[in-house]
């Protein structure tokens, strides 16, 4: 079975109800009822960092979109090694995002903190099971200048909505 590490950002776009986005929406969807029928495991690290922010952006209680049902999956099953895969990765400085595995790449030096757990779990998956799991990325741009540079350390990304990643960005009203 394939292990991917789900961007929070897939979650969130599944969730979203607005229809300019509608066909990010569906792509999302699909992607995670993917991974709810059981054909792809996911991978977190094993402090929770990734489910907290899945949490904290989510309410699998209470609402029933895909990006909830998602997390609640997910919660139910952290100890089913079939559904979920736990990497322990290592802080560099307590902070939470400076990792042990993250790569020391010049070309990586201005990577999103708040992002560099998703690659540091990726990396260390590798080195407890010998596969590097895919990232599934929605719609952040700020990933799009590192693509060649995590691809280097054998990272690879999904741009599950490649297309409205390509087009020009709109200003906050018109999202």
């Amino acid at each position: 079975m394939d292990a991917v590490i789900v961007d929070t950002n897939v979650i969130v776009i599944a969730n979203d109800t607005n229809d300019k986005r509608a066909d990010c929406r569906d792509r999302c969807q699909d992607r995670l009822q993917q991974i709810i029928d059981q054909r792809e495991k996911v991978v977190i690290d094993d402090r929770r960092r990734i489910l907290g922010e899945y949490q904290n952006n989510t309410r699998p209680n209470t609402r029933k979109g895909v990006g909830d049902l998602f997390v609640k999956r997910l919660l139910q099953n952290l100890g089913n090694p079939e559904i979920c895969a736990m990497g322990h990765i290592t802080s560099l400085t307590g902070n939470g995002t400076d990792f042990e595995e993250f790569p020391d790449d010049t070309a990586l030096i201005n990577f999103d903190p708040d992002d560099r757990k998703f690659i540091a779990v990726a990396l260390a998956h590798k080195r407890d099971n010998g596969r590097i799991p895919t990232i599934l990325l929605a719609i952040d741009r700020g990933w799009l200048q590192f693509i060649a540079a995590l691809a280097n350390h054998g990272v690879s990304v999904d741009l599950i909505c490649d297309e409205d990643m390509q087009r020009p960005r709109q200003g906050r009203k018109g999202r």
